[in-house]
């Protein structure tokens, strides 16, 4: 294995971990309402930066990952018959 492909899939899978805790987040945001209207829920910033940058490595490690697998293949002129 090549290093593109080492990298592509690190990635990958840190871009699936961070868009599933960005997905965790805002479903724990998105909660059932208390039971008494009397009390309030205190409010929570969510910051969308985790998927933002979860869907960049994402894309980033499936173009390194597919890029780094062209370059294995050899030349169709150059290959073993």
């Amino acid at each position: 294995m090549q290093f593109g492909k080492i990298s592509g899939l690190g990635l990958i899978v840190l871009g699936i971990l961070l868009c599933g805790l960005q997905g965790a987040q805002y479903v724990a945001h998105q909660g059932p309402a208390p039971p008494d209207q009397s009390m309030t829920r205190p409010e929570r910033k969510t910051s969308s930066l985790t998927g933002i940058v979860g869907a960049g490595s994402l894309v980033t490690g499936i173009v390194l990952f597919i890029s780094a697998r062209r370059k294995d293949e050899p030349d169709p002129k150059h290959a073993v018959k």
